[in-house]
C-alpha cells in the first residue's frame, strides 16, 4: 500500500444520518425497514480539524464528502468544515454528494462562499417529478431543484446524477435538457448494480407490504448476479486479478464512526444486513468473516480508529502497509475481487459480479 506522503484523496463520511429511505441503501431494508446495525453518528468540527489537520491538508488534492449511509448535508458543521479546509488549502478540490432535499435556499447560497474555487456538488436526481420519489423515498423533487438553483445562481458548480431504472429510463433526455437549462455543469447517468439474483426488487412500507418494484433499465450494460454466479463464486474469486482502485488513486476512506479503511466498500461490510438475502446468504457470511480477519490482521479496530491514531500513524503502520498482498493474491477478499477484480483469463472487468457504483 502507498505511504502517508503519497496520500492524495480522502473520502469522508461526516454523517451517517439521512432523511431518505432509498430501498437499495444499506440504511434501509427494502426502503420500509430500518437497519438497526447503523447507529447515528456525526463528526464534530473539532474532530474534523484534529484529523484533517494542516499536515494532511497541505499535501492532499481532494476531499469527497459522501459515505456509505448518510448525507453530509445533515452534519450541521459541514459549512464550517468547508470554510476551514479552504482557508488552509485554497487549491484543494471539495466534492459533496447529496440528495439535495435538505436545508433552505439561503443555506445553499451561503455554501458557495465557503467552498474553494475547485468544487462540485452532486445532486442525486433519479428522474423527474413523477418518478424521482419511487427510488429517492423521503425526498422532494421540487425542493431539490430549488436548492440546486439557489446554489448555482450563487456561483456554485452543480452536477445532476441520474440512476436509470425501468421506471425512469424514458426521462433521461428530458432531464438532461432540464439540467442544462438550470445551469448544471455536468449530467451523468448510471445503472444500479444492486440487484441480487432477481431483477425485480420489492419496495416495502413500514408494515413490510410491497408498494412497488424496482427493475433495471432495459439499456443497462451491467450483467447482474445470477444463481449460477452465487453457486460458483469461490471459483470465480480465485480467477480474479485484483487491481485496487484506491491504491492507484492514493485514497483512503474514514467512516462516521472514525474508522479508517482503504475504501467505502470494505468499510460497509459489518453493517450489511444479511437476513433478507435468500440464496446469497452464504456469500454474505463469507464476506463478513473475511472482514473480521482483515481487521484482525490490521491490528484490530483500535489501530484503525482516528480517536486513537492519526491518519499518518494508521497508514504508516507495518500491518497496513503489508497485509494487502495477502488479501489480493492468496486469501482473496470477495469484496476486493467483486469491486476491483478482473477475470485473469480474459483480462476484462468482471461485471458479472459487480460494477463500481455509488447509490
Amino acid at each position: 500500500m502507498f505511504k502517508f506522503d503519497e496520500l492524495k484523496n480522502i473520502h469522508l463520511e461526516i454523517s451517517n444520518n439521512c432523511q431518505a429511505s432509498c430501498p437499495m441503501c444499506i440504511r434501509n431494508i427494502h426502503g420500509g425497514l430500518k437497519n438497526d446495525l447503523v447507529k447515528i453518528s456525526n463528526w464534530s468540527l473539532d474532530l474534523y480539524k484534529k484529523v484533517i489537520n494542516d499536515e494532511v491538508l497541505n499535501q492532499i488534492k481532494k476531499i469527497y464528502f459522501c459515505g456509505n449511509f448518510g448525507d453530509p448535508i445533515l452534519n450541521n458543521d459541514l459549512q464550517k468544515m468547508c470554510e476551514y479546509t479552504k482557508t488552509i488549502n485554497p487549491s484543494i478540490t471539495l466534492r459533496i454528494h447529496t440528495n439535495g432535499s435538505l436545508r433552505d435556499t439561503g443555506w445553499w447560497s451561503d455554501l458557495v462562499s465557503m467552498l474553494p474555487k475547485d468544487h462540485g456538488v452532486v445532486f442525486a436526481l433519479d428522474g423527474l417529478e413523477d418518478t424521482h420519489h419511487l427510488y429517492r423515498i423521503g425526498t422532494d423533487f421540487n425542493k431539490i431543484i430549488n436548492n440546486a438553483k439557489a446554489f448555482i445562481n450563487a456561483g456554485g458548480k452543480a452536477e445532476w446524477a441520474f440512476i436509470r431504472f425501468k421506471h425512469n429510463e424514458h426521462q433521461v433526455e428530458q432531464a438532461r435538457k432540464l439540467a442544462s437549462s438550470l445551469g448544471f455543469e455536468v449530467f451523468t447517468t448510471k445503472d444500479s448494480s444492486r440487484f441480487l439474483l432477481d431483477t425485480k426488487f420489492p419496495v416495502w412500507n413500514k408494515d413490510k407490504e410491497t408498494t412497488h418494484y424496482l427493475e433495471p433499465s432495459n439499456y443497462s450494460e451491467i450483467k447482474f448476479i445470477d444463481r449460477n454466479v452465487v453457486k460458483n463464486y469461490k471459483e470465480q474469486i480465485k480467477a480474479m486479478h485484483i487491481e485496487c482502485f484506491v491504491q492507484k488513486e492514493r485514497e483512503i476512506y474514514i467512516d462516521s464512526f472514525g474508522h479508517l479503511m482503504p475504501c467505502c466498500y470494505l468499510s460497509s461490510t459489518p453493517y450489511v444486513p444479511i437476513s433478507h438475502e435468500g440464496d446469497a446468504i452464504p456469500v454474505k457470511h463469507d464476506i463478513l468473516e473475511q472482514h473480521y480477519k482483515l481487521v484482525e490482521s490490521l491490528g484490530g479496530l483500535p489501530k484503525l480508529d482516528i480517536a486513537n491514531m492519526s491518519i499518518k500513524q494508521i497508514i504508516q503502520a507495518e500491518e497496513y502497509q503489508t497485509v494487502w498482498k495477502k488479501y489480493w493474491n492468496e486469501d482473496k477478499l470477495i469484496t476486493c475481487a467483486r469491486v476491483c477484480g478482473k477475470n485473469a483469463e480474459v483480462s476484462s472487468p468482471n461485471k458479472q459480479i459487480i460494477s463500481r457504483d455509488s447509490l
